[in-house]
């Protein structure tokens, strides 16, 4: 191991040396390339040293790990405190927190476990009756004499929906809490995105809301029930049924939308990016159907 003080004074000596070489030979000596070469190598040797001293110092002494603060705490337990003991696997995507307020019939806000940081979570599968709709007010009660005050369990999607975490809000006692929307004619099942869930998720909300559609509870007493996203958008989209009389689509739009070559998603007016698709990759079609059949899936960031 180098002793860094033997080099330190090394290369000041050799500075020195170098300094009184020009001082007393420099003007004097016959072989002016042969001094330049001698000096050349000499401050060369002098600076290589100096500079491996100062990196000697800027290295550090050993390495630490730390942890890194993220945008969201921790992910809790796959069932999470308090439904499971500390010991239990951490697994990505699932989280824990307490309900601090509820905005509608399918978005909660949550403080978080541990730091009690506060994030909107819109409820997966599900699309409940908007503010000003009808039943939009049964529903934001409903959800919130279920919800309000409770902590529960998330399990949450990658993707986000305007900045809000996208989440089957799982009560203590195990409840589905979307589910139960969905039971109780208080939210849509969105087919629009059900291939977001499970095979078995898929198929107990599509049961749920043909078993409160054949009860007519909820919004489903009404004659003529509007979907959420008409309502947002002003249109009209026909209720698709199967021969049981079971709903088996939800369309975004009953009129023109446009698809993106590149992605094979399409968007309709309304989307973010429905101006944005790139005009070399526009592909229209005269309904969301057409675009369906033609291989295409609806946008995920619509509202």
């Amino acid at each position: 191991m180098l002793n860094w003080s033997w080099v330190v004074f090394t290369a000041f000596v050799l500075a020195v040396a170098g300094a009184a070489y020009i001082r007393l030979r420099w003007r004097r000596s016959p072989r002016a390339y042969r001094a330049m070469m001698g000096l050349a190598v000499c401050y060369f040797v002098a600076g290589a040293m100096a500079g491996a001293w100062v990196l000697h110092l800027a290295t550090p002494k050993s390495v630490e790990v730390t942890s890194i603060n993220s945008n969201l705490p921790t992910p809790s337990a796959a069932v999470g405190a308090p439904f499971a003991p500390a010991s239990a696997i951490y697994l990505p995507n699932r989280y824990t927190g307490k309900v601090v307020s509820v905005t509608d019939g399918d978005t909660i806000d949550v403080a978080l476990a541990p730091n009690g940081m506060v994030r909107a979570v819109r409820l997966q599968g599900i699309d409940a009756p908007e503010h000003g709709q009808a039943f939009g007010s049964q529903s934001t009660q409903h959800l919130s004499k279920m919800l309000w005050g409770k902590t529960v369990r998330l399990d949450c999607e990658n993707e986000r929906s305007y900045g809000r975490l996208i989440c089957k809000v799982i009560l203590p006692n195990g409840e589905d809490a979307d589910l139960d929307q969905v039971k109780a004619g208080m939210a849509w099942h969105y087919k629009q995105y059900e291939d977001e869930q499970s095979p078995a998720d898929r198929t107990a909300y599509a049961a749920a809301e043909c078993a409160a559609m054949k009860a007519k509870i909820g919004l489903w007493s009404d004659p003529h029930p509007v979907q959420p996203q008409d309502f947002r958008h002003g249109t009209e989209s026909p209720l698709l049924l199967d021969a049981n009389g079971c709903r088996t689509g939800s369309e975004p739009t009953s009129g023109p939308v446009l698809g993106d070559a590149s992605s094979h998603i399409f968007e309709w007016p309304g989307c973010p990016y429905y101006s944005a698709i790139s005009s070399d990759n526009r592909v229209p079609f005269p309904s969301p159907q057409a675009a369906e059949q033609a291989g295409y899936r609806p946008a995920h960031n619509c509202p």
